[in-house]
């Protein structure tokens, strides 16, 4: 099941640091987010997806996707993508939606075009240069950020 936390419940820090290994940069877009998350039968959070509001009209980001490593390859990634694609643009029709990542997440960016993002920029050297600790995808250090846009 995917529902929207309400405000004031508690977040799933574990899941959104999988993300985002920043606590402080999650708490900058948390707050002014809308956070979606998977349950299981038992209210177990499986994995959790933040979408912000940019400050443009209809622009939005998603910040945030994350899925316990215990339920990779179940769905709950594309579930989630799902449904808040749908939630946003039922709710604006206009809507522009972006999704930034790292170019070394390639399970990650291949299930973001399957949903219908589409590769506009790549960013050299943006998680050394905005990050104070390296960040490292299997064994390799993270460096460039690959930006995407849902496709009209």
């Amino acid at each position: 099941m995917i529902r929207e936390l309400k405000l004031g419940e508690a977040l799933p820090w574990d899941l959104l640091l999988n993300a985002d290994p920043d606590r402080e940069i999650v708490a900058t877009y948390i707050s002014e987010s809308r956070v979606f998350v998977a349950e299981n039968g038992h209210q177990a959070i499986l994995g959790v997806l933040v979408l912000m509001p940019l400050s443009e009209d209809h622009h939005y980001e998603i910040m945030n996707v994350s899925v316990d490593p215990a339920h990779f390859r179940q769905g709950i990634g594309r579930a989630l993508m799902t449904h808040a694609l749908a939630d946003i643009k039922a709710r604006d029709k206009q809507a522009e939606i972006w999704i930034k990542t790292g170019d070394l997440t390639v399970d990650a960016i291949g299930l973001y075009e399957s949903v219908g993002f589409e590769i506009v920029e790549v960013v050299k050297d943006y998680f050394v240069e905005h990050y104070a600790e390296p960040i490292y995808e299997n064994g390799e250090l993270l460096r460039h950020q690959v930006i995407m846009r849902l496709r009209k």
